[in-house]
């Protein structure tokens, strides 16, 4: 590291802001000039951008001061938020939020794109304390950076490379073993749907039990709220079993708003919102609750437990998606009269167990792979952070 000198970013690369075209002016827009936001390089899966979401006209390049960046540049979001990074492989301006780096003869640019990528959190600590956190040209440009000679950057972008790659393959491996599981869960599923309909009597789902809706008590009534009763809203459906909620309500709410407790297990789901043009979230409440508007929730007769009643309506989800409609002002909806005559085959008590037993075993199989992704998502950050660390202090 003898041969390696710290330098000023803005001594060994040209920094360059961007700018944005009067959005009302139609003639600055829908060009051929590719312009860059931060958005653009959150949807990136690799270094390089060569496209972006919007374009701009020559008209509209010259009305402003944003910058066409030569490809191999390094771009840096600056704010909304501090980090996004990439390598524009063709040439494009950016907008406002960028300070993007153009490098000098010193540098290699993945050698600079990986440098700061290590440096993202420093950077963020940096631009924290405005209105809102944002990095200046200045400090960027009076942001150090260690330069060793040409063939020693390529040396270490190799192996940085190459060691990210193998960490990367472990991570889409298992990525892929859990896609493969919840594909298998669902086809099962909905397999199981299917066959048990011509196996079975059925009856319409609206029968199943009874049909419990929800509303949303008063926030202006301080008494209404931060009660422990769990209050459960669309955002709340994630996961199949459904425990609690991030927000609570009291008995006075229950007892004097539209919000009517519901006795668990229930079978809770979606029937407003714009989730539902992918799919239908469903869950079993394990705890009493209430739940808002959006919402419906089923108590099960007797002859239907409420997991395979749950796992019945997702193995049917995409008929259901079939009866979603748009409302007036665009947000999606399943109306009453749709989704309660849909048909539930009702099997004996003891093989509704035999296929809550296996879908559980599915269930728990796609939770455990779900765990060792998060796991494996945070041990490669702490690999890339150690590895870059050890690569800019020349222990690489």
């Amino acid at each position: 590291m003898s041969k390696w000198h710290l330098r000023r970013l803005g001594e060994v690369a040209e920094i360059i802001s961007g700018a944005t075209p009067k959005t009302n002016i139609l003639r600055y827009w829908d060009g051929n000039i590719l312009w860059a936001t931060p958005r653009d390089l959150g949807r990136l899966e690799s270094i390089e951008i060569n496209d972006t979401e919007r374009r701009i006209t020559k008209a509209g390049y010259e009305s402003c001061s944003t910058r066409l960046l030569p490809v191999g540049s390094v771009l840096l979001s600056s704010r909304a938020p501090i980090g996004h990074l990439a390598i524009n492989g063709k040439p494009m301006c950016t907008n406002q939020g960028f300070k993007s780096l153009v490098p000098g003869d010193a540098l290699y640019n993945r050698y600079l794109y990986w440098f700061m990528k290590g440096s993202i959190s420093e950077l963020q600590s940096l631009g924290r304390g405005c209105t809102f956190d944002e990095i200046s040209k200045g400090l960027v440009e009076s942001f150090k950076i260690p330069v060793p000679p040409i063939d020693e950057q390529h040396r270490i972008v190799a192996r940085i490379e190459d060691l990210t790659f193998r960490a990367e393959e472990a991570r889409r491996a298992r990525q892929k073993a859990r896609t493969q599981i919840s594909t298998l869960f669902f086809l099962r599923r909905q397999a199981v749907y299917q066959s048990f309909l011509s196996d079975f009597p059925s009856k319409p789902l609206g029968k199943c039990g009874k049909v419990v809706g929800g509303g949303t008590p008063s926030k202006s009534r301080g008494d209404y709220w931060h009660g422990d009763i769990p209050w459960i809203a669309p955002k709340e459906m994630k996961s199949f079993r459904i425990a609690g909620s991030s927000e609570q309500i009291t008995g006075t709410a229950v007892s004097e708003s539209s919000a009517t407790l519901i006795p668990a297990p229930a079978v809770l789901f979606v029937v407003r919102g714009m989730i539902l043009a992918r799919y239908i979230p469903v869950g079993v409440s394990d705890v009493p609750c209430t739940i808002n508007q959006d919402m419906k929730a089923i108590v099960p007769n007797e002859d239907i437990l409420a997991d395979y009643l749950a796992h019945m309506i997702l193995g049917a989800n995409d008929i259901l998606l079939n009866m979603v409609e748009t409302a007036g002002h665009g947000t999606k909806k399943l109306e009453t009269a749709a989704w309660s005559s849909l048909d539930i085959p009702v099997p004996s008590i003891q093989t509704q167990k035999v296929v809550i037993e296996e879908l559980t075993n599915f269930q728990e199989k796609l939770a455990e792979l779900e765990s060792l992704q998060r796991e494996t998502e945070k041990a490669l950050a702490i690999f890339q952070s150690a590895l870059l660390s050890k690569a800019f202090r020349g222990e690489l």
